[in-house]
């Protein structure tokens, strides 16, 4: 049978290693981690980046699997680009020699400015605030993909304990989580339904 999964990842166009692991939960649900880690190892930034968490059926990972991962990579591969070039430039400039002039004395802060890496002339400039800011951006996606995950492991608790109306008051505010909000209405619409079988048991036992 043929699929254009690869080609939907090659259009990634990812920059270094993409893991996907994939694990079967009760009845057709499945739990997808994707991580993109930077192979080179001179390159920290991004080093502690956490992986996505995408859990659904196999139909609604079929149908927005590329739509949930795009943009988190595309911002992560933006990241690695920026620090292997800044990485480069750092290299470049290490390596440098000191250029002596036997006439006239240069001063050593004068030296030290030529060879920096701000300071060398027709040079692209990676500005390092960029990188950080790209840094923060991943990281607070990251934050924010962990409460989601928290928040609907904390509901699944309360679910097993039949603590519907507790479940529901954790569940992640659809406005915040756009990109969740089909599943968390479903999720909503299941748990209403057995609070109120639920609670029409416990009438018919009284």
């Amino acid at each position: 049978m043929k699929t254009n999964f690869f080609e939907l990842i090659a259009g990634l166009q990812i920059n270094g290693n993409l893991q996907i692991s994939i694990q079967a939960q009760e009845g057709s649900t499945l739990t997808v981690s994707v991580l993109l880690v930077n192979t080179d190892p001179k390159i920290t930034t991004g080093k502690n980046i956490p992986p996505m968490l995408l859990k659904g059926t196999v139909a609604e990972l079929d149908e927005k699997f590329f739509t949930e991962i795009g943009e988190p990579v595309k911002q992560t591969v933006k990241l690695f680009a920026n620090a292997e070039a800044y990485q480069a430039e750092l290299d470049k400039a290490k390596k440098q020699p000191e250029k002596a002039n036997a006439k006239s004395a240069t001063p050593p802060a004068k030296k030290a400015a030529d060879n920096s890496l701000f300071n060398q002339p027709a040079e692209p400039e990676i500005e390092d605030d960029e990188v950080e800011e790209i840094h923060d951006e991943c990281e607070a996606l990251a934050e924010k993909q962990r409460l989601y995950e928290e928040a609907m492991q904390r509901v699944s608790q309360l679910n097993a304990d039949m603590k519907y109306k507790e479940a529901i008051a954790q569940l992640p505010d659809a406005e915040e989580y756009p990109d969740k909000a089909g599943e968390l209405k479903t999720k909503r619409e299941q748990l209403e339904k057995r609070q109120a079988l639920y609670a029409s048991l416990q009438e018919e036992a009284a």
